[in-house]
Formats: C-alpha cells, structure tokens, sequence
C-alpha cells in the first residue's frame, strides 16, 4: 500500500536526523528542489536548461511499468512525497536497515557529546564557609 503524497512547493518539512543538501533542519520542498538542482547542475558538465523539467513539469520519456504492458509514453520529474505516521508501511528490511546506519552517522545524540555529572568533577576540598569571613564584628 501507497501511503506517500506529493508536496506542494511552499509546505515546510522539519527534518532533525538524515538531512542532505540542506543546512537548517527547516525548510521548504521548494528549497529543497532547488538545492538538488544546482548541485546537479554543478556536477554535470552537459547541464542545459531543459534539464530544468526534472524539477518543474517534467521531461518527455517512455517507461516500461509494471500496471502497462510495454512502453508507454509519458513525462518524468522529481517531487518529495510525504506520509503520515501511522499509515506509513514498513520498509523492506534492506533499506530500513541502511537507514538506521546513515542516520546513526549524521549528528551524535546530546548524551553522547556531554556525560552526565559525575562525582570524578567534584573537589575533595573542604567548601569555603562565608560566615567566617563575612561574620559580625566581635563585642568588644
């Protein structure tokens, strides 16, 4: 089952753990589709504007589908799909797994950069006590 559907352009994806091409966690599809372009654009030494229909209303092409017999004659482009938690079906083991490494990789959890507070940080001096120093003058 299906679950996945298309984005508009202007909706806004949070994406804290697996991020590519984009620096902020937040951004736009819209954002997103641009920054794979150009670092395609930059790759590709053939790159011509025409190549541009990959991200706006497609490129003309044939595709051998599995609902189609034989090719059928068509137009192919890049869009970001999302599902709903819940309704998404699980992935077949192969890429979950290679998921869970790539994310594992991106960005150590905060327990992993800062060990919690142990005794090891604390002094075995004796703590200062401010009464002695900042006690009332004596009678006289």
């Amino acid at each position: 089952m299906n679950d996945f559907q298309p984005l508009n352009d202007d909706e806004v994806l949070y994406v804290n753990f697996g991020r590519v091409l984009m620096t902020n966690p937040t951004f736009k599809v819209g954002e997103f589709l641009d920054a794979l372009a150009q670092a395609i654009s930059e790759r590709e030494t053939d790159w011509a504007d025409e190549n541009e229909g990959w991200f706006s209303d497609g490129l003309e092409c044939e595709a051998l589908r599995f609902s189609a017999q034989g090719w059928q004659k068509g137009r192919v482009r890049i869009r970001l799909e999302f599902a709903p938690e819940g309704l998404r079906g699980s992935l077949p083991p192969d890429r979950r797994s290679s998921a869970a490494r790539r994310a594992e990789r991106i960005e150590p959890r905060i327990e992993e950069i800062r060990p919690e507070r142990d005794e090891t940080y604390r002094s075995d001096r004796p703590r200062l006590n401010l009464d002695d120093i900042y006690s009332p003058p004596d009678s006289y």
